[in-house]
């Protein structure tokens, strides 16, 4: 088994996407399967646009975990502009099964970012997705991406890196890394897929 640690590339993405999906079942909780892609694109491909640190584990060729972070203290990551504008006209393009769906997905993130908001600024160091496929995960590659992406920051004296996960999610293990909680927030995008669950935000002090 030949395992890669190594820097993210554009034909990773769709790899990367199957891995979001199969962790947060978008394509089961998102109806029609127009709302889902969006909602996939949203995270993942949102993700990569807002991130300036992105590596890969790759076993036989094949992606099977990834950190996307967000540096404050190097060079800020470009096209989220862009990016907002293709996500309204995809919205736009969709034949959602009622009316109100498409309205929902919006107000979902809206809201979701509104309460979030309250608890941390933007533009802090962070996590921005992190995923190890099911059947790898316990075998320390979740830590050796965190590994890399915690010294990039330490190298460029970055003082804390925060993460957003929820209740019923990875807090367990964010916690066995040494992230403490900083508080919890009501999130309808979080309880897509985990509706008793509440998102947190955690913190690593690095300095």
């Amino acid at each position: 088994m030949e395992t890669i640690l190594r820097d993210y590339e554009s034909k990773d993405y769709l790899q990367c996407e199957a891995l979001v999906n199969d962790a947060w079942e978008f394509d089961k909780n998102f109806k029609p399967q127009g709302l889902a892609d969006i909602a996939k694109l949203i995270y993942t491909k949102g993700s990569v646009i807002n991130s300036n640190f992105r590596r890969v584990i790759e076993i036989d060729g094949r992606v099977v975990g990834f950190i996307f972070g967000l540096n404050e203290n190097a060079n800020k990551p470009k096209g989220g502009f862009l990016f907002g504008l293709k996500i309204i006209w995809k919205l736009l393009q969709v034949k959602p099964t009622r009316p109100s769906s498409r309205k929902e997905l919006l107000n979902a993130f809206h809201v979701h970012e509104n309460n979030r908001s309250r608890l941390v600024d933007k533009g802090r160091s962070e996590i921005v997705l992190f995923v190890v496929e099911k059947h790898f995960r316990g075998q320390g590659f979740g830590k050796k991406l965190w590994g890399e992406f915690h010294s990039h920051c330490q190298e460029s004296l970055v003082k804390s890196i925060i993460v957003e996960t929820n209740t019923d999610g990875a807090s367990a293990f964010y916690e066995k890394l040494g992230f403490e909680i900083i508080g919890d927030f009501y999130s309808p995008v979080h309880q897509f897929a985990a509706p008793n669950s509440r998102a947190c935000i955690y913190e690593y002090r690095c300095q």
